[in-house]
């Protein structure tokens, strides 16, 4: 790799960006294709009805994924083992997002090392050449399970295209096995990353930008690591909750006092409705008092 290549390193941060590289997403179950290209595995993913990801706002679709052994990113220093990246494009124009997610050699395992083991193994098995291809039949694949929800890196490459890039320590764990599989259906092929300012997101995928009732957030980058939000306020309601209301002691104390009222009447009521009917064998209501002034 050229060493204009970005590394992606904390010691390279120039600020933070939880709020100009605000990352959600909600990725459905698909089918998927895998090509063999030589120097990397391509894999297909379906649209889905609603745009799985939003960032910044804008929402985007997937359009590729890709697997390359070694890693296209330099992380401290180093290309890890092999690197999984994400190509998104964008519902109404602007640039692609491209999410980058290393992988490493491990005995740990993981349901993403898990899915990404069984898609090589797929791959070695069926499309093995530069130029083959192959559907795969994995149970519940799924982006939901292989992005970590964990803080990532954010770098702008060049006007068409942002980087999301997660911590070598947040890699998918693979086992030497698997790797070496790997390393013979595709060989290496140095892919420049060359970029901007690296800003840092603690918060992660997934973070909250939606306040209440009718208020946002507009997380918009500005190529700066002062942090900038922009509040809209569409409404203003008071709200109400009956259940906290219900669960005031003197609340509780009010309607003990009603429940224990009512009781006392039923039991009066009862008692004279019995005691009419003894007395006098008719069953009739006792007399309630009157509440309107007697005339002379």
């Amino acid at each position: 790799m050229s060493s204009q290549n970005i590394n992606i390193s904390r010691d390279n941060v120039q600020g933070k960006c939880d709020l100009k590289c605000s990352y959600n997403f909600k990725y459905d179950e698909s089918n998927t294709t895998a090509k063999n290209n030589g120097v990397m595995i391509s894999l297909t993913y379906d649209n889905s009805n609603v745009s799985p990801v939003t960032y910044n706002n804008q929402k985007y679709n997937v359009s590729k994924m890709v697997i390359t052994s070694p890693s296209i990113h330099i992380f401290n220093g180093s290309n890890a083992a092999a690197e999984i990246f994400i190509e998104h494009n964008p519902v109404k124009g602007g640039p692609n997002l491209m999410v980058g997610i290393p992988i490493i050699a491990s005995t740990d395992s993981s349901t993403a090392s898990n899915l990404v083991t069984e898609l090589i193994e797929s791959v070695a098995t069926n499309a093995p050449s530069q130029g083959d291809s192959t559907n795969l039949n994995l149970t519940g694949f799924t982006l939901e399970n292989i992005v970590p929800k964990k803080p990532f890196y954010s770098y702008t490459e060049s006007e068409t295209t942002e980087w999301i890039v997660f911590d070598i320590l947040d890699a998918i764990p693979l086992n030497g096995t698997t790797l070496e599989t790997l390393g013979k259906i595709i060989k290496a092929f140095p892919i420049p990353t060359t970029g901007g300012s690296l800003f840092f997101n603690s918060s992660g995928p997934n973070s909250m930008n939606n306040l209440g009732d009718g208020i946002y957030i507009s997380c918009q980058p500005t190529g700066s690591s002062t942090e900038e939000t922009e509040v809209e306020y569409s409404k203003n309601t008071t709200s109400f909750d009956l259940s906290k209301l219900l669960e005031s002691p003197i609340t509780k104390t009010i309607i003990q006092f009603i429940i224990g009222f009512i009781l006392i009447v039923c039991v009066f009521l009862a008692f004279s409705y019995a005691y009419n009917y003894i007395t006098t064998g008719e069953t009739k209501l006792p007399a309630m008092p009157s509440f309107t002034k007697s005339t002379s």
